[in-house]
């Protein structure tokens, strides 16, 4: 595959955050508008961390030439702590995929009534098979289809400040209950961690492709600058139409409140954003489980028709459920390794010198 641009790399970076929790508001408004006023800020802390941690992944790839997940998190030679490191990321990566399937199961009920079970049923089967043919074509994915998706947030949002007016953009209330996460900070924090923990996976093997550290810098301010654009677009939309964050996807129906024609393409765009994400995750996810055991590699396609089956039975459990508690936990988790990350991005600038 040719040199990754810097508008490339942050598409791909976006991209491994564009999914239905994000897109479709039900995470945004957990982790960050549940907070009041605070989760403006929240998510601010959030965007810089998530440009500091992505430059040091890619400058890790870079200057070690590692494409491994376990060996990027963990520096150390330790065999068991990086067993116990991919299997982390593992579950992690096949916990994405579950929630981006229960996030399309409640789409597909919300607008077409669609019975869950069924909608995540083909979901998860359309992305095993798409999953086959590897990772080639994910970087080409997310760079049409990210900036179509942050475009649209914009679109949506000053539709809905026309619409139910302005007023109310600050004045959210604190109504957070989630145990998990007792206040602002901690939220921001857990949400950067798993956050991270998932894309280490994905834009790992990308690293090497970035030849040039101009690219690195450029390409994760601009993905920074894209998150706090989409974030910011969707928590105030549901700060003037409070009621759409009760909904399992808030977006979907406030875009469905404007319009119903327009809850529709709202949907669409979602669809094809957990897509991404869920593909993104699947593929990385078989490529680590390959290259960890490669009598694997001649039965990919049994072994993603395994993965299929336990993604439709754990998407049962309901979307907004599934995203109170699988990502808080792997967030809390994942703490660890982002200081992982720093130290081994110390020890390679220690090499370079």
């Amino acid at each position: 595959m040719k040199e990754i641009r810097s508008l490339s790399l942050s598409f791909t970076y976006v991209g491994c955050f564009l999914g239905a929790g994000f897109v479709s508001g039900q995470e945004l408004w957990q982790f960050f508008g549940s907070f009041g006023n605070w989760g403006y800020l929240g998510f601010a802390v959030a965007a810089a961390l998530f440009v500091a941690f992505g430059v040091l992944l890619v400058r890790i790839t870079q200057m070690s030439g590692i494409e491994e997940m376990d060996r990027v998190l963990v520096p150390w030679n330790i065999p068991w702590l990086r067993k116990a490191t991919g299997a982390i990321e593992a579950l992690f990566l096949l916990g994405v995929v579950t929630i981006m399937t229960a996030g399309v199961g409640a789409m597909l009920e919300q607008l077409l009534h669609i019975p869950t079970w069924i909608g995540d049923g083909v979901f998860a089967v359309v992305v095993a098979l798409i999953a086959i043919w590897g990772v080639s074509g994910m970087v080409g994915a997310f760079s049409a289809l990210v900036p179509l998706l942050v475009v649209a947030t914009l679109i949506f949002a000053i539709a809905a400040f026309c619409r139910f007016g302005v007023s109310d953009v600050l004045t959210l209330e604190m109504v957070n209950t989630n145990p998990l996460m007792p206040n602002w900070f901690v939220a921001a924090l857990t949400y950067v961690a798993y956050n991270m923990l998932g894309a280490i996976g994905i834009v790992t093997p990308v690293g090497k492709l970035v030849r040039k550290k101009g690219t690195v810098f450029g390409g994760m301010l601009m993905a920074g600058l894209m998150l706090v654009g989409v974030a910011f677009s969707i928590l105030t939309s549901l700060a003037v139409y409070r009621v759409a964050a009760q909904a399992e996807l808030p977006m979907v129906a406030l875009a469905s409140e404007l319009n119903p024609m327009l809850g529709g393409c709202y949907g669409v765009m979602l669809l094809l954003g957990m897509f991404c994400n869920a593909l993104a995750s699947l593929v990385a996810l078989v490529v680590y489980l390959e290259h960890k055991w490669e009598v694997l590699k001649p039965r990919r396609k049994p072994v993603l028709a395994v993965l299929a089956a336990l993604i439709w039975l754990g998407s049962l459990g309901g979307f907004g459920d599934l995203i109170g508690v699988i990502f808080p936990v792997f967030g809390y988790i994942s703490i660890f390794y982002l200081g992982c990350l720093v130290v081994h991005y110390v020890q390679c600038c220690r090499r370079e010198q």
